[in-house]
């Protein structure tokens, strides 16, 4: 985080007020609102207050007024069209992106406290219905959302049907809110029986930002997953993921003391979760949608098979393709493709030292040569199905060292190859990768280095 984000992040009325003092014009009506608003509402109470992430306005101007505005003090940036019509702009002050959104209300004449309560009617749920008045300092809380932090429940503003039909989006957020917090949903929102395709007004970039806020920011984004099955929605949004949670065996239970491969899924993304807190946010989301997808095959396995599954890794690996074209912008290349290296590779990988030579020089070279691979994203990725099993937490931490330490040294013995000159002895392009592969196979020939047998493997 910058030095900027740091000082916004500590106290945002303070920032604010030193970067952008001219939005404390009483006319304006500018207000603090969403999670800033109700972190410095739970500060002034003394009470424990969430960690914010954006920094969110509203005010009393129209989008033209705002625009201008905006323009005239420099401060203008260019947003999306559906933003600009639901009234939102974009500003930057001291190099951080904010935005600002007209009043939610109808009746512009309104004293300033009825348009900022309207503003509040509007909102999907209470504890995001704050608001801090910046010309004055007024903390408004016309919901109650203070109470309900409190009380560690997710309320909606009104009646959630409502608000969902106002922005379908409204419910996925509901109950991610609810898991990210380990609060309580409000029954309302369980109770509600909307067909699933009222999100198909939704695009599906906002929809992606849900999931991607789920798997960064739950401590068990597996739950959230759990709740979506069961009211229907995960099958409309991703039906291969859907089939993770439908009963279906993990595998034999002499691998899978857990039994059901939903509660495998959920133990590994806990697993995860817990485990990839170190990596900057780019990977971590890459572990996470891998190992969200790393056994996308299983929903397909022939119900003669089971409690088996053969080939489900490279079954999987079309799936994987499926789901993330479902999300564009979910992951990049780098991610995806890594999403796709565990589909296909987290049983194989983990018996390294049983692979043929010729074997590990293909892997190598069909997956693990790019420089800049993610090892370490991958052998998190990995361990989490191991880790992910009941009672067995610590196989997976003893998988990610193995493989990691795996991978490094089959990329140490490849590298070692020269082929610059191996190439100037080749007649042509086939020899040279026939003789390349060879080298390869021969500096593989000893096998990885094992400081335990490997883990189990369905």
């Amino acid at each position: 985080m910058t030095a900027a984000g740091v000082e916004l992040a500590r106290d945002p009325v303070a920032w604010l007020q030193a970067h952008g003092g001219w939005l404390f014009e009483r006319e304006l009506g500018a207000c603090i609102v969403g999670s800033h608003a109700l972190a410095i509402a739970c500060r002034r109470a003394g009470i424990a207050a969430p960690t914010p992430r954006d920094l969110d306005l509203a005010w009393s101007l129209d989008v033209d007024e705002g625009r201008a505005l905006l323009e005239r003090r420099g401060v203008f940036v260019p947003t999306t069209d559906g933003s600009v019509q639901r009234g939102t702009l974009a500003l930057k002050i001291d190099h951080q992106r904010l935005e600002v959104t007209a009043f939610r209300d109808a009746r512009p004449r309104n004293p300033l406290a009825q348009r900022i309560a309207d503003d509040a009617a509007a909102r999907d749920m209470t504890v995001g219905a704050l608001a801090v008045e910046l010309a004055t300092g007024v903390v408004h809380d016309p919901t109650g959302g203070l109470g309900h932090w409190q009380q560690r429940r997710i309320v909606p503003v009104g009646d959630p049907g409502e608000r969902v039909r106002e922005h379908p989006v409204r419910w996925l957020r509901y109950y991610r809110k609810a898991h990210e917090w380990s609060f309580e949903l409000d029954r309302s929102v369980r109770r509600l029986r909307l067909p699933p395709h009222v999100l198909a007004s939704v695009p599906r970039e906002a929809l992606g930002a849900e999931l991607r806020a789920a798997l960064l920011y739950c401590a068990s984004p597996g739950r959230f997953f759990v709740d979506l099955h069961e009211i229907g929605v995960l099958a409309w949004l991703a039906p291969e993921l859907d089939l993770q949670f439908d009963g279906r065996p993990a595998g034999p239970q002499r691998w899978h003391p857990e039994i059901a491969q939903s509660l495998h899924l959920v133990l590994a993304l806990e697993w995860a979760a817990a485990n990839s807190q170190h990596l900057d946010e780019r990977d971590r989301l890459a572990v996470m949608v891998a190992v969200l997808c790393h056994d996308l095959g299983k929903g397909f396995t022939d119900a003669a098979e089971l409690p088996g599954h053969p080939g489900h890794e490279r079954l999987g690996v079309p799936h994987v393709h499926a789901f993330l074209r479902r999300f564009p912008g979910l992951l990049d290349r780098r991610g995806a493709a890594l999403a796709q290296d565990v589909c296909a590779l987290h049983v194989e990988i983990r018996g390294m030292h049983e692979l043929r030579p010729g074997t590990l020089a293909r892997l190598y070279d069909q997956h693990f040569r790019a420089r800049d691979y993610p090892i370490e994203p991958f052998a998190l990725a990995v361990a989490a199905d191991s880790g992910g099993r009941l009672g067995l937490a610590d196989a997976g931490r003893r998988v990610h060292e193995q493989v990691a330490s795996d991978l490094r040294w089959l990329r140490r013995c490849c590298e070692a190859i020269d082929a610059t000159a191996l190439r100037t002895r080749c007649a042509d392009l086939a020899a040279f990768r026939a003789a390349l592969h060879e080298a390869r196979a021969r500096a593989l020939g000893g096998g990885p280095p094992r400081a335990q047998k490997p883990d189990a493997k369905a």
